[in-house]
């Protein structure tokens, strides 16, 4: 168990490498869009259209990936490799010809589509959000063979690869931007074509497995059969963040001119940062989950979700600290130029500093749900996700104009929060306790390398105040420095790659 728990904790830093080095890209595009676009009315308009495949699209395709996972797992070790091609060809047709017209039916329905994701929108610009809409619904497709693809890739270990897809995209988007400026409707035609490139690039390992595909559909196949059975559930049960986020666009059409787009940097930025640590933990640990899971190792389950919480809180906690001490600077450094201006940064400084209190739900729900789709209950993340969804929903629809964008932002932080104090009870009943008293202890020793921290930043606000280096940059470099040096004499290294064998 020692080897094996080395391995995650070398595999996790080396795909949280890969992923930082993809969302540094994603950064670069964004920062790039900002400067072109800044926080207009047309920012707003891709903001919320674009949501639809970043988002809603992303979520399917993650839904589809969580459960060919385990089915995938399962045929490399009781199957043959006939067995495992036939299922995997079919499970691609299936998903293709569906994704397809679903397509074709959100093109001929963009009108009606338009009017509900950006309700909103200014008159002047409506016949561009309907163009828009259009050439973005055909990413369903790509969308969903991507991610598909890159379980696939995970299941064989191609960890880094998988995570390592979005480079060539941001690469795409950035010269889109570079070359057309603010011409919106290239921009979508690129973004559509990114999503085919993401796919495009896998194929080749698919080769490598030894995979043949056909067009024969088998609609009997028991797996492909629960796999669209439980893809509603899963979808719903691991898309509250993102729904939460497209609600939230979405009202933000109603309120002053850029509010969307600010959501939207905000929000960019809060899953860049995060999601580098988040979804590489999630990434590494569910192969393995499902392994536990289909064994009935519940201890082991407890030992990796113990481990993975300990990285997380490590990595976490000072996020939060330099976010709520230095989210305005962060905001200016890394977007406020050209059509950015100061405006544009207090409205997204707000949207990101809310949005980062989101940070515990959005990890609980990428782990917990990971162990209830391990052991195939797809249906309780689904129910719970649903109570929370409604509530944000209530929540913005009675606070939305008089707490405006900060309110849009909190309302969905207290939701992620409830859903991971709900999800964490429901995974206690499944698995037993995975938070015994060497957690509890791990915690409250982080409370040492955080005062380090907070020490060194109170002490750069009162001795500097002028100059982006001195006020800013300085004492967050030596605050993290300072964080990582207590954290190494107390002891946090060893316990962090090298974890106890679980009793």
């Amino acid at each position: 168990m020692d080897q094996d728990n080395t391995r995650t904790g070398k595999t996790f830093i080396g795909v949280s490498l890969m992923i930082f080095i993809s969302k540094v890209f994603g950064f670069a595009r964004d920062i790039v869009f900002a400067f072109v676009f800044g926080t207009t009315v047309l920012t707003d308009l891709f903001q919320v259209i674009f949501s639809l495949p970043s988002l809603l699209f992303s979520s399917i395709g993650n839904a589809l990936s969580f459960v060919n996972i385990p089915d995938l797992t399962y045929y490399l070790k009781h199957g043959t490799r006939e067995e495992r091609n036939h299922y995997l060809s079919n499970l691609y047709a299936q998903v293709a010809l569906g994704a397809a017209l679903l397509s074709l039916l959100g093109i001929v329905f963009a009108p009606a589509l338009t009017k509900i994701i950006a309700p909103g929108v200014q008159a002047e610009v409506s016949s561009m959000a309907l163009l828009l809409t259009r050439i973005m619904i055909p990413t369903l497709l790509f969308v969903t063979l991507t991610y598909i693809t890159a379980g696939v890739l995970q299941v064989h270990g191609y960890f880094l690869l998988s995570a390592a897809i979005s480079i060539p995209f941001n690469f795409l988007i950035i010269a889109a931007l570079i070359l057309k400026g603010q011409d919106i409707i290239f921009l979508g035609i690129v973004t559509t074509l990114g999503w085919l490139l993401q796919f495009l690039i896998q194929i080749p390992v698919l080769f490598k497995e030894k995979y043949h595909f056909s067009c024969k559909i088998d609609w009997k196949n028991e797996h492909t059969v629960n796999m669209f059975k439980h893809l509603l559930p899963i979808l719903l049960g691991n898309a509250l963040l993102q729904l939460c986020l497209i609600i939230d666009r979405s009202f933000g059409t109603h309120l002053d001119e850029g509010t969307a787009a600010a959501l939207g940097f905000g929000s960019n930025l809060f899953i860049t940062i995060t999601g580098v640590f988040i979804i590489a933990l999630s990434i590494v640990i569910f192969p393995r989950l499902s392994q536990y899971c289909m064994d009935g190792d519940y201890r082991l389950v407890r030992s990796i979700l113990r481990y993975g919480f300990k990285i997380l809180a490590f990595i976490l906690l000072p996020y939060l600290i330099l976010v709520v001490a230095y989210s305005h600077d962060i905001i200016a450094l890394v977007y406020e130029r050209g059509a950015f201006t100061s405006t544009s940064t207090y409205l997204t400084a707000t949207a990101f500093l809310c949005y980062s209190f989101a940070v515990v739900g959005y990890a609980c729900q990428e782990v917990f749900n990971r162990v209830f789709y391990a052991l195939k209950r797809f249906k309780t993340p689904m129910y719970v996700s649903l109570v929370c969804l409604l509530l944000h929903f209530v929540l913005n629809l009675m606070f939305y104009r008089q707490a405006g964008i900060a309110g849009l932002a909190l309302s969905t932080a207290f939701c992620l929060l409830l859903y991971a104090l709900i999800m964490g009870i429901m995974v206690r009943r499944v698995i037993g306790s995975f938070l015994g008293r060497d957690i509890v202890n791990f915690f409250l020793r982080l409370g040492l390398p955080a005062a380090g921290m907070i020490a060194i930043i109170f002490a750069g606000k009162h001795l500097f105040t002028d100059g982006i280096w001195l006020s800013f940059l300085l004492p967050l470099t030596a605050s993290g420095i300072v964080y990582l040096l207590l954290a190494w004499f107390t002891g946090f290294r060893q316990e962090l790659i090298m974890k106890e064998d679980p009793r």
